[in-house]
């Protein structure tokens, strides 16, 4: 695209979400992207609310409403869904240089985007674009487009080895590194129940686990059977799981041990994870997205020298075996006396851990994303 000056380049950003205070990708990318250039969000959230506001980080939004969203199934119709929002957006979008456009649910802008304008920003993998006649149109967008981002190498490579690539050199990896504004929040308030329910005790931090593919009874069963730590949940607990836990634990083996937070903005995560003793992240393998997972929750908790205790999964692995930033287990996560065993030894040794993360956590800082974002509009 043309160079232009920070003072008039613009940036159209797209997605769908849940909340735009609960996605740390965008809100990093925002805040880089408006180093040099004035940046919009045109979003579609969850809940379908239509309005108009500006982000805790100072980025301004549109929230579209869709007919078809409040008349279709939630999972059905993604087709139309996708294409009603493309018609209410499309004549705004002819004010702006460039469009971002985040993940294979918005693909329709991709599509229909100008040549050399546009960033296809893939969160997960694009698993909707692996069969033909969908690999064929994910070929005409990568063909069009500026750049296809993802969240790691290991992806990239997975999608290039399986044909759904074609032009490698179109293809960036830009790691989920927690930034400074996330790493380095000082003067944070405080939750007054989680404090008293803490009541000084030590705990073990844990993060999206509300989906069974992320082995939440594994993970609670192996700390509540091998500790006595409490555990505080963030963003919600697999219902199924919950009901298994607590007929076996009751109430003051279970209710009394575990808090439930809900729901977080991503920058009120620190309250409830700067003091914790370690933090589990699992992904069940049997899936490549899971496989070749990139969580957040796991840079965030090294980011605060928190240790992890992660599986087999190679982006997670290869990061805490290099650095020891934790333990990596033999499998995934499945088999819960392996995980129990990393549990006993971790709880041992985790302010060993702490020293090695604080050591070296400069690697894994968002700053090192920022130089190849930028890179990419040639500024």
């Amino acid at each position: 695209m043309k160079k232009k000056t920070a003072k008039n380049l613009k940036i159209a950003m797209i997605a769908r979400t849940n909340g735009l205070e609960y996605d740390d990708r965008i809100r990093k990318e925002c805040i880089t992207l408006s180093k040099i250039a004035d940046i919009k969000i045109f979003v579609n959230f969850s809940d379908n609310r239509e309005g108009k506001g500006v982000t805790s980080y100072g980025i301004p939004f549109e929230s579209i409403k869709l007919k078809s969203r409040e008349k279709l199934k939630q999972k059905n119709n993604l087709i139309l869904k996708s294409l009603e929002f493309y018609l209410k957006v499309k004549s705004k979008l002819k004010h702006y240089d460039m469009q971002w456009i985040h993940g294979e649910e918005t693909a329709i802008f991709a599509l229909f985007a100008p040549k050399n304008k546009f960033i296809w920003d893939q969160h997960e993998l694009p698993e909707s674009f692996y069969k033909k006649p969908f690999k064929s149109l994910f070929h005409r967008i990568e063909k069009n487009c500026s750049y296809m981002l993802h969240a790691n190498s290991y992806r990239i490579d997975y999608l290039r080895r399986n044909g759904v690539i074609e032009i490698v050199n179109k293809h960036i990896s830009i790691r989920n590194y927690p930034d400074n504004i996330f790493s380095d929040k000082t003067g944070l308030g405080s939750d007054e129940n989680f404090m008293n329910w803490l009541n000084d005790h030590e705990y073990v931090y844990l993060q999206g686990i509300s989906k069974e593919d992320r082995l939440p009874y594994n993970t609670l069963e192996a700390i509540l059977s091998e500790t006595d730590l409490k555990i505080v949940i963030v963003g919600g607990l697999y219902k199924q799981d919950e009901k298994k836990l607590l007929d076996k634990y009751g109430d003051i083996g279970f209710k009394n041990k575990v808090y439930n937070t809900g729901m977080v903005n991503q920058l009120d995560i620190p309250i409830y994870l700067k003091n914790a003793k370690f933090s589990v992240v699992l992904y069940d393998i049997s899936n490549p997205n899971n496989r070749y997972c990139e969580p957040n929750r796991m840079y965030q908790a090294l980011s605060y020298g928190i240790p992890v205790i992660v599986g087999c999964n190679e982006p997670m692995k290869d990061l805490v075996d290099s650095n020891n930033f934790g333990i990596v287990l033999e499998d995934d996560g499945n088999n819960v006396e392996i995980l129990k065993k990393a549990i006993r030894s971790i709880n041992i040794k985790s302010e060993l851990y702490k020293e090695m993360i604080i050591k070296n956590k400069q690697k894994i800082n968002w700053c090192q994303q920022e130089d190849k974002i930028l890179e990419l509009l040639n500024v």
